[in-house]
């Protein structure tokens, strides 16, 4: 579906909690998932690994490089359903800043109606960076507007599919590629993939 869709390179990033079990585990585990899968898929897309790291106290004194896309230091973070805190924001700044990992939120639409966090992403904005917005963010009216917000407010962003299966939550890249350069012009999605481009040269 993905491959109907136009999508050359496509990153896998099932999610990683660590109450659920540790990195090791985790990783075990996923690349078993991904060799099996490797049997089977055809060539296109290439296939990345990667995770969608949940947000936990103590993330800058873990190893999390085996949780980073491909070979090189993008980190995918999910951060908590909650007004986030100082401690919260400084804990991404020391994994972007002193870390050197390259951070991405994942799907930042879905944490702005908490009190404060509109503030705490245009503070986090001053770092190196990534937001990650859903397409379907750009399909339903009542997430729309705040999709488009974030757009307007020139983050730089890119667009993901967040996919879990093939029905309810289904590959819809195509989609909402189609109603953001209806929206917002060409221009915004050159913009959205030439900033997936740079955070995909370093892992090959």
């Amino acid at each position: 579906m993905a491959n109907e869709q136009g999508v050359e390179i496509q990153v896998l990033t099932p999610h990683y909690y660590p109450w659920k079990e540790d990195i090791s585990s985790f990783f075990s585990r996923r690349e078993r998932s991904f060799s099996a899968l490797s049997q089977k898929k055809p060539a296109t897309p290439e296939l990345l690994c990667g995770a969608e790291v949940a947000y936990f106290r103590h993330m800058r004194d873990t190893d999390l490089s085996k949780l980073c896309i491909g070979n090189g230091r993008t980190l995918l973070i999910e951060m908590p359903f909650e007004s986030w805190t100082n401690s919260i924001v400084d804990d991404i700044s020391f994994l972007s800043l002193d870390m050197e990992y390259r951070v991405v939120l994942a799907h930042v639409e879905r944490f702005m109606h908490y009190s404060g966090n509109r503030q705490k992403l245009q503070d986090l904005s001053a770092l190196p960076i990534v937001y990650q917005i859903n397409a379907e963010a750009f399909l339903h009216f009542r997430s729309r507007r705040i999709a488009a917000e974030l757009i307007k407010s020139g983050y730089p962003i890119i667009l993901g599919s967040d996919a879990h299966n093939c029905t309810s939550r289904k590959p819809n890249i195509a989609e909402g590629r189609s109603f953001i350069e209806k929206r917002f012009g060409a221009g915004c999605l050159d913009k959205m993939d030439f900033t997936a481009s740079s955070l995909l040269e370093e892992q090959f």
